[in-house]
């Protein structure tokens, strides 16, 4: 059985090839370090193969993530877009960021850890529910009052002197 994210460049034709993957709970199971507790999207994959090989990545879709201000789950849409050259050495390289080193003898390219470090990599640093109409972060409101230190008034008392 062949790996799940990989693509069998050896046999394919000069032109464009496309693949598409879900990445969803299994895929985050094997993926436990980045912080990312679940999570739904679609990956599209472009191979376009003429002579050299580019390969184009598109990921949309949904991670759940703890929300840095209340520690609750907190869903964050994923919206990424990178681009690829392939290149076959026989020696080892280390990544170079738009470059994907493959082993001329390999079959397949693997694109497994591509995905999760473009996912991981495109979420904000700051990781909060969004707000709702009014403005208001949509938090576990019995959370937030547990920080809450002081009151408004007190907050503007402090910061005016």
């Amino acid at each position: 059985m062949k790996p799940r994210y990989t693509i069998p460049y050896k046999g394919l034709k000069e032109g464009t090839h496309e693949f598409e993957w879900h990445v969803g709970e299994s895929f985050w199971a094997a993926h436990p370090e980045g912080g990312v507790k679940g999570g739904d999207a679609t990956v599209r994959a472009v191979l376009e193969r003429s002579g050299a090989m580019r390969l184009t990545i598109e990921i949309e879709g949904v991670v759940v993530v703890a929300c840095d201000r209340c520690l609750e789950d907190c869903e964050l849409p994923v919206n990424y877009r990178g681009r690829l050259a392939v290149k076959a050495s026989e020696e080892e390289h280390p990544f170079e960021g738009d470059i994907l080193w493959v082993h001329p003898r390999e079959a397949l390219i693997d694109v497994e850890q591509y995905i999760y470090e473009s996912i991981v990599l495109s979420l904000p640093l700051q990781r909060v529910h969004p707000e709702d109409v009014h403005g208001r972060p949509l938090c576990n409101p019995a959370m937030l009052e547990r920080f809450k230190i002081v009151t408004e008034e007190e907050f503007e008392d402090l910061t005016t002197k």
